[in-house]
Parts: structure tokens; C-alpha cells; sequence
């Protein structure tokens, strides 16, 4: 089974260039993760500016979720996400993340209304930016240094299903476009709050070095 890649931490056209065909017959999951790869490196290169195993730069990277996670939740909430994900309640972790945040002392970011497009097949393509991203994050917990809360990293909740719920919503392949500029629209929110979110000076040296 394919495995999404983490999203740690790309903005451009909301109308997506069709990824190769060979992606497209290998089912919908491949078709986002190739209309979506440019971003979600962009994406993940902003989230390696934090450090994860100092308390500061763990900070600064809750924060700069929370900036994109509870809008994109809430609006896909009120687009109706439920009706498609019967299980949402129990997929939703911005209660998580506001308690890793108050545990450490560290209050919540002001969050602007994440704008996501309208229907089923874009609101699916959000989840599916969201739901990747938690199961990368089972493996960013593992670079928390130890004490420090990590109730967001170490929500769970099932892919295989989530991936069930997807193909047989968006079997026709007319859907996939509109999914596609949903999940787009999922990473600019992150990509604009991990900007707004000024790196660690350790990250930002290793970046130098590295980079």
C-alpha cells in the first residue's frame, strides 16, 4: 500500500496540472499524491526551520499548525465533511493540539478562515492533505525530546480506512480535478502558516550548513 509522506511543516495555481496518466490508473490516492508533490516539498522544507527536540522549537511548530489545522477543520466541517467521513469527530485533532499547546504555557495563534473550494470531491482532497500528515507525524514524534506533550503527534486514527472512503466516493475519475485543487488549498494553509511562524535559530543554522 502506498504510505503518504509526512507533512512537517507550496502555493500556486488552484487549478492543478494533471499529474502523469500512469499516476491516474493506479488509483486516486497516486493522482493527489502526484497533482500535490510540489507543494507538499515546498511544504515540508518550511517545516524542517523547527527544531523538534527543543522546547522552543517544538513550540513554534505546534503553533505554526495550529495557525492551519482548526481553519482547515473547521471548514471542513461546515462544508459538510461528516456526511462523507462518518468517523470525522474521532479524525479531528485541533483539541489535541490546543492541549499540547497549554501544556506548555504557550498560547494558541491567531488563525485567519481557511478557504477551501466547495463539494464533496474538494473537501475529500483536504482530508486527504490532513489525514497524511497525521500519519507522517507518528514518525515526527519520535524527534520530540522527551517530557515535552505530544498529544497531536500521536493522534491516531485508521489510513486504510480513510483510503477506502476515498476511492469509493471519487471512483469517477471527473471528481479527481476538483479533489486535486482541494488539497492544494489544504497546503497553502499550511505553507502560509508555517511562514508566519519565525524558525529556530539551531534549525535555521543546520539549514545553512545543509541546505
Amino acid at each position: 500500500m502506498e504510505k503518504p509522506r509526512p507533512l512537517t511543516h507550496d502555493v500556486g495555481t488552484r487549478h492543478p496540472t494533471p499529474p502523469p496518466a500512469a499516476a491516474a490508473e493506479r488509483g486516486i490516492r497516486w493522482y493527489l499524491r502526484e497533482a500535490t508533490a510540489p507543494r507538499h516539498a515546498a511544504v515540508d522544507a518550511l517545516g524542517g526551520s523547527h527544531s523538534l527536540d527543543t522546547p522552543e522549537g517544538y513550540r513554534r511548530f505546534l503553533r505554526a499548525h495550529a495557525r492551519a489545522l482548526a481553519p482547515v477543520e473547521q471548514a471542513l466541517e461546515a462544508g459538510g465533511i461528516a456526511t462523507s467521513l462518518p468517523d470525522w469527530p474521532a479524525r479531528a485533532r485541533r483539541a489535541a493540539l490546543a492541549a499540547d499547546l497549554d501544556a506548555l504555557n504557550t498560547p494558541a495563534p491567531a488563525a485567519a478562515p481557511a478557504a477551501l473550494p466547495q463539494g464533496e470531491a474538494a473537501l475529500l482532497g483536504a482530508a486527504y492533505v490532513l489525514e497524511g500528515s497525521r500519519f507522517g507525524n507518528g514518525m515526527l514524534s519520535k524527534q520530540v525530546a522527551e517530557g515535552l506533550p505530544r498529544a497531536y503527534l500521536s493522534h491516531r486514527a485508521s489510513w486504510p480506512a480513510f483510503l477506502a472512503v476515498l476511492e469509493a466516493r471519487l471512483a469517477d475519475r471527473a471528481l479527481w480535478p476538483a479533489a486535486a485543487a482541494g488539497a492544494l488549498a489544504a497546503f497553502d494553509a499550511f505553507q502560509a502558516a508555517l511562514a508566519a511562524e519565525p524558525p529556530t535559530l539551531a534549525a535555521s543554522r543546520d539549514a545553512t550548513v545543509h541546505g
